[in-house]
């Protein structure tokens, strides 16, 4: 699940899209890794074998899933640059895109389940800019909205098959 927050004034909105269940499962594994570590150096319990591969396994998992979905995505619509810029933070590093806010010609809406959506822009040029890193989950529609009115568009809603793109 990822919080949407977002800040408007006059001259701009951003949206940060925090994937906290992501990050929560990293703090779990982190607690994990340290309760274990602590009880072999405690001498509570013996370093084997197993317990390395579980320890290695869990860490894999934990940059697996902040390199897949760990990323910090922010949106920020600029009236007075007339810009859209999108960036994400991530393990990998920064990505950075910059667009005139007259080349978006809609909000396209990717529904994968029923709460589960990728937001992009429908820019003039025929290309598409997702607004987050990943797919967001979200029960309610007001995200969607906001960004849209932001935008002055319509969002589409366009159904996704699962494991595919159309």
């Amino acid at each position: 699940m990822t919080w949407q927050f977002a800040q408007r004034n006059p001259e701009r909105l951003t949206i940060h899209f925090i994937p906290w269940l992501t990050w929560s499962f990293v703090g779990l594994v982190a607690y994990g890794v340290g309760t274990i570590a602590q009880s072999i150096v405690t001498g509570n319990q013996p370093l084997t074998g197993g317990t390395a591969i579980a320890v290695a396994l869990l860490v894999g998992m934990a940059f697996f899933a902040l390199i897949t979905g760990g990323q910090l995505g922010i949106c920020q619509i600029d009236y007075r640059r007339n810009l859209v810029t999108v960036t994400s933070y991530g393990l990998l590093g920064r990505r950075h895109q910059e667009r005139q806010l007259a080349d978006v010609k809609g909000l396209e809406v990717r529904i994968l389940r029923r709460a589960q959506y990728r937001l992009l822009l429908a820019l003039r040029s025929g290309e598409r800019l997702p607004l987050a890193p990943f797919y967001l989950i979200s029960f309610s529609d007001q995200g969607i909205r906001r960004i849209a009115e932001a935008l002055n568009v319509e969002p589409e809603l366009i159904p996704e098959k699962p494991g595919g793109r159309r």
